[in-house]
């Protein structure tokens, strides 16, 4: 088990130097705002002073280091999709997370909650206005990896580094997130516990039984090591019909978004559009072989007839529609689009994109939300946020070896056990590769209009874009490796 409580005696010195009250970056907390003090209580209070052990107790043992009394502090982990207020638990392990977080949270003196602070929209704006303010809406922000460039390019990332309560060797933290944002010796963001889950390909069962095919197949060809794009392709060809022998075809075989589908095309050929290379700089990797290969492959099957053509006068997000109502049989997208197909009819299930061939393990790209701390915060206030932080992301006492227990919040979203058991055990696990395609790192680069939207709609060859946008691209790169 590991300890509750990871530091050194140094940083017992520097938090041990003030009890005072948080203050966001040298200033006083505005406690009116309601960006920064989010609607509701949500520190969690279940009673620990119940448990047999005293947790006001600060008398130092041989396995317990004194506790810091950190004054009083009142921490912010913003994001958002959490709720104002703390939810009931649902289960044992939920109770017990409660439990010991309100017992390290009595015993310190502080208190630490995760709450949205905005909506999707609105973070990387408010992270930005707010941090440049030094107002900060809130002392951890987790923030999309696709809004890092920018504040990274602007010095607005604490370097965590530097903090001696963080111990990136440890366990509980994301080593490839640590990794990416590690540059020269510095790291400005970080993600612990379990990764979140990636691109995979949705498929509709009822389509597959009326084409002749297993509903369950896809998760028997990934079971088995056969789920590899030639197969992809074959199930592609028996399900784009004609149903009814008129000359038109009836349901297609898959209908994405262009973004999803183009990059998950790619990435299971482990190519990118931005490498990160020895020496921390970045490169355009678009002239590595592989992209050209995996961006080709994909476009092939929308020249063979498997896409479904967006329909005339459609919104840019028809594909949603497409498989909801089982006009297609599959549909590449992000795990979190499960709670779109809450609702549909037709059951449905949920694998990883197939490997490029039987020799080639699963390849995915990286997307987990990163969390930062605003780099306008003294040394000693940051500190005393790395400190709580450290606590807050440490597993539960009792389920440190419990490898399975993220499951239980995932099971409700599917159809079946397979998806979660299967499916995104997978993605969490050593057999699959992450590439790990910087290119949100570059600031101004933009896949979309610069290569997957023209490229998808058959405008021009990939070949072809990936002339154009490595013309356009040079100086951005040079301009980031600065």
């Amino acid at each position: 088990m590991q300890k509750f409580i990871k530091r050194t005696l140094s940083v017992m010195l520097v938090l041990a130097l003030s009890i005072s009250s948080l203050a966001a970056c040298g200033k006083k907390e505005n406690t009116d705002n309601p960006s920064t003090t989010p609607a509701g209580d949500t520190t969690v209070n279940t009673g620990s002073e119940n448990n047999s052990s005293d947790s006001t107790d600060t008398t130092p043992t041989a396995a317990e280091e004194p506790a810091m009394d950190l004054g009083g502090i009142e921490i912010i982990v913003g994001d958002w999709w959490s709720p104002q207020e703390t939810p009931e638990p649902r289960n044992q392990k939920e109770e017990d997370t409660l439990a010991y977080r309100n017992e390290f949270m009595k015993k310190h003196n502080f208190t630490i909650k995760q709450v949205a602070i905005t909506d999707w929209g609105g973070m990387q704006e408010l992270f930005t206005t707010s941090v440049m303010a030094d107002d900060p809406a809130a002392h951890v922000f987790l923030l999309g990896w696709g809004w890092i460039a920018q504040p990274l390019a602007n010095g607005l990332l604490y370097d965590l580094s530097t903090l001696k309560s963080f111990d990136f060797t440890e366990d509980k933290w994301i080593k490839y997130i640590t990794d990416l944002m590690t540059f020269d010796g510095s790291i400005y963001g970080m993600a612990a516990g379990t990764p979140e889950p990636k691109l995979g390909v949705f498929w509709n069962k009822r389509l597959f039984k009326e084409a002749g095919l297993d509903p369950d197949l896809p998760y028997d060809l990934q079971a088995s090591g056969e789920w590899t794009i030639e197969k992809y392709e074959e199930l592609c060809k028996q399900l784009t019909r004609d149903t009814n022998n008129d000359g038109t075809i009836d349901t297609y075989a898959q209908a994405s978004f262009s973004v999803d589908y183009l990059r998950g095309a790619i990435t299971l050929h482990n190519a990118k559009f931005i490498g990160k290379d020895e020496n921390g700089k970045f490169y355009n990797a678009t002239a590595e072989p592989n992209f050209l290969e995996g961006a080709q492959w994909g476009i092939s099957l929308i020249q063979k007839g498997y896409e479904m053509p967006a329909p005339e006068g459609a919104n840019w997000d028809w594909f949603i529609a497409a498989f909801h109502d089982a006009k297609v049989a599959m549909t590449w997208a992000e795990q979190y689009k499960c709670g779109t197909w809450a609702d549909m009819t037709d059951d449905w299930g949920f694998v990883l994109p197939p490997r490029k061939d039987a020799n080639t393990p699963h390849t995915i790209y990286f997307n987990d939300n990163i969390a930062v701390i605003p780099s306008c915060f003294d040394e000693e206030t940051a500190e005393k946020i790395a400190f709580a932080y450290n606590l807050f992301t440490n597993p539960t006492p009792g389920y440190e070896d419990d490898k399975d227990a993220w499951k239980e919040s995932y099971y409700p979203s599917f159809r079946d056990e397979r998806a979660v058991d299967e499916t995104l055990a997978l993605m969490f696990s050593d057999d699959v590769r992450i590439c790990n395609d910087v290119q949100p790192f570059v600031y101004g680069t933009d896949t979309g209009p610069d290569f997957y939207w023209e490229a998808y709609a058959l405008v021009k060859t990939p070949a072809e874009k990936i002339e154009e946008l490595t013309t356009k691209w040079e100086t951005l790169i040079a301009d980031a490796n600065k």
